[in-house]
């Protein structure tokens, strides 16, 4: 039986690519099983729903034990295991994703700017959340809270959503980070889109 490989970013949440992606390698095999590291977004379990197949979550993966690959890479994350399966001469299929994520830029020279290295979100720029927290007496679960019913109804008076896709494949800079954040909603929504290929 052939065993799939199949590793994907934590923050990759198109089902639709992952699922167009799966079937048109193993649209040949009979039988199948899927191992994985982690299904943090439950896509391959809701996957083995419509597709028939064994899904094996594992901590550490044994190489000799796969035979074929496909890696949903971004951010370089999974470049060192990307060399160990070619060095094993496993089949591989590497999908490199554009996916947003938010990250801290406290300390950077840059500020309440955008730069080579990410897009500024926050306070006074065009992606900023406009709900401060303890404005009204709101925590940061309720202002993001504000925002996402703002962006999922396209409410915003200053931007569409559709405006967002700018985003698409870029760091969103914030003060925010580790915490929650309005630009998790943001990178939730483009890390969903089907960029069809």
């Amino acid at each position: 039986m052939n065993n799939l490989l199949v590793i994907y970013h934590e923050d990759f949440l198109c089902y639709e690519k992952l699922k167009r992606k799966i079937k048109n390698i193993t649209i040949n095999m009979d039988d199948f099983q899927i191992t994985t590291t982690h299904d943090k977004r439950g896509i391959l379990l809701r996957l083995s729903t419509e597709i028939t197949f064994e899904l094996n979550i594992v901590k550490e993966v044994n190489l000799n034990d796969i035979s074929h690959s496909i890696i949903f890479n971004c951010f370089n994350e999974y470049d060192e295991m990307i060399t160990e399966i070619k060095e094993k001469n496993i089949p591989i299929r590497i999908i490199n994703l554009k996916l947003a994520k938010a990250i801290n830029i406290k300390g950077t020279t840059f500020g309440k700017g955008s730069s080579e290295t990410y897009e500024y979100i926050g306070r006074g720029s065009k992606w900023g959340n406009p709900y401060s927290m303890y404005e009204n007496g709101d925590d940061r679960d309720e202002v993001i809270r504000k925002f996402k019913y703002d962006f999922d109804f396209d409410k915003f008076l200053n931007v569409k959503k559709e405006d967002f896709i700018h985003l698409k494949g870029k760091k969103l800079g914030c003060f925010c980070k580790p915490q929650a954040c309005h630009g998790d909603v943001i990178a939730d929504y483009l890390n969903s889109l089907d960029d069809g290929e």
